[in-house]
């Protein structure tokens, strides 16, 4: 019997954490894990604030890191890359970059033309405190055609060609559904 993956997400914000939150267990097309805000673009985990994070992380977790591309900055982003290699408990970082953020990875794996038809929102400011506020994400996401395989799946440009994207490796399909397989 093989062990059990363990994953650990680590994503920008709220709303980020509530779709993560309905893929992972009303949806179940991502891989199951524990699921914390960490802004791995402007956050350190070598400082004294988020370095006790990793104490509890178990032996051989797989970290998670999603992030924007709309920002002009990685050094922080490979910092914590190298940073997380180096520490005993875990297996493998993958990187989710969203392109260019929420919105527009939505907008792209969803059957909709603005993220403003995802949900009434007065405005796409609103966007991010209506999605947080929508008890069934899930059904929402249902109703506008979302594609778990178009999700994470674009190649960012740019300074974040770098992170070609790991989204396959979390994604569950008919054919991998399941811990470790």
């Amino acid at each position: 019997m093989g062990r059990e993956l363990i994953y650990q997400y680590y994503v920008e914000g709220e709303d980020e954490k509530c779709l993560l939150r309905a893929l992972r267990s009303e949806l179940q097309c991502i891989r199951p894990g524990k699921i914390e805000i960490f802004n791995a673009l402007q956050d350190r985990f070598d400082s004294k604030k988020y370095k006790s994070r990793l104490r509890t992380l178990h032996r051989r977790t797989t970290v998670v890191l999603v992030f924007d591309t709309d920002t002009m900055n990685v050094n922080i982003l490979r910092e914590n890359i190298q940073f997380l290699k180096k520490q005993g408990m875990v297996r493998e970082v993958l990187c989710i970059p969203q392109v260019k953020n929420l919105e527009d990875e939505l907008v792209y794996c969803c059957r909709i033309r603005r993220i403003e038809d995802f949900m009434p929102s007065r405005s796409r400011k609103n966007f991010k405190s209506d999605l947080i506020a929508c008890t069934n994400l899930a059904a929402k996401l249902t109703k506008n055609g979302f594609s778990v395989e178009k999700l994470w799946s674009r190649r960012p440009e740019g300074i974040f060609a770098e992170f070609p994207g790991d989204g396959e490796k979390i994604k569950l399909t008919d054919k991998r559904k399941g811990p470790g397989k």
